[in-house]
């Protein structure tokens, strides 16, 4: 194959994707799947990723990809980079798609004897790479994970889908109001999270309602910042769950999907609620790439930007107010 054209009908091989690393992000390749496997509709799709992300996945079963874990990040059988290598090889893997832009990766599939590796020129891999396409840093996520599909096999596709997911039913007892999830980030997400001060400001707005409960979403590391904000809330926080650090990225799914309406800072959780359908409001901050090239593309999701003049990134976000939170949700519910 080359540099050339690549013909569906003549790989008669496994078809290899390297996710990224971040939640966000890989549900964002979603579109760029659904593109393989119309190109491949019989041939075995794989896709490699950390070994959280299996939980994900199964919410995506309906894009007939294998979830394969990424041992060498796998805390009890870890793998080295030429041992994961030597697991791979014993695939038949046809054509690799890097989805995430790093050496390493490349060099894994190399290794792993994969001849036609499809990715991006960056990060000096592109000796590595069979097909090396130029990226465009001002394009959106899904556009950039699509276009390595559709460049290489000579651009069949005109368009893509929305990113899915499909929750099953949750475990979580809900309340019979309407269900509100907050992910609000805690300290651990730095200049993105919505500042505690506000946050309870934001919790005692939304709780004068008496058809809301809220559910506090975070991880591990968030739980006791979410469980103070409850406890601050006072008589209040009998209308707050802390839910944070509590479930596994399939129930976190299933979670998000059954609520009403979800408010979240730019973090793999407001991904979650727009490829759920969940309407959103999400809080605009400083974030980790230009909201442009991430932001999810769907009608029922508000975003709230700051427009601060601030020189400080922690204090961008402080321009977003719980009213204009309060407001945005009113609208959405």
């Amino acid at each position: 194959m080359g540099n050339q054209i690549i013909d569906s009908n003549q790989v008669d091989g496994a078809i290899l994707v390297v996710l990224p690393k971040f939640i966000g992000d890989a549900i964002n390749t979603l579109p760029a799947l659904e593109l393989l496997k119309k190109l491949y509709p019989t041939q075995r799709v794989y896709v490699l990723g950390r070994p959280f992300m299996s939980h994900l996945f199964t919410r995506a079963a309906h894009y007939g990809a294998e979830f394969i874990s990424d041992k060498r990040y796998c805390e009890e059988e870890k793998h080295s980079l030429f041992k994961m290598a030597k697991e791979l090889k014993q695939l038949d893997i046809s054509i690799a798609v890097l989805l995430r832009g790093s050496l390493r990766e490349a060099l894994l599939l190399k290794l792993a004897g994969v001849k036609n590796i499809i990715g991006y020129a960056q990060n000096a891999r592109s000796p590595l790479l069979s097909h090396a396409l130029k990226l465009n840093q001002s394009e959106h996520y899904i556009y950039r994970y699509c276009q390595l599909i559709n460049i290489p096999h000579g651009r069949p596709f005109q368009q893509f889908s929305a990113p899915k997911l499909i929750p099953k039913k949750t475990t979580c007892a809900l309340s019979k109001k309407r269900n509100v999830a907050l992910y609000l980030g805690g300290s651990v997400k730095g200049d993105r999270h919505y500042p505690h001060d506000l946050s309870l400001e934001l919790l005692n707005n939304l709780t004068m309602r008496d058809d809301i409960h809220l559910y506090l979403l975070g991880d591990k590391a968030e739980r006791e910042e979410m469980e103070t904000l409850r406890f601050k809330a006072g008589e209040n926080g009998e209308k707050i769950t802390n839910l944070a650090g509590s479930m596994s990225l399939d129930i976190l799914v299933d979670t998000i999907g059954a609520m009403d309406a979800m408010i979240s800072i730019d973090s793999g959780p407001m991904h979650i609620a727009s490829a759920c359908g969940t309407p959103c409001v999400a809080v605009i901050g400083q974030g980790t790439s230009p909201w442009s090239n991430v932001a999810p593309k769907r009608s029922n999701l508000i975003a709230l930007h700051h427009n601060s003049m601030s020189l400080s990134k922690s204090l961008m976000i402080r321009d977003i107010t719980p009213k204009a939170i309060t407001d945005a949700l009113t609208t959405v519910i």
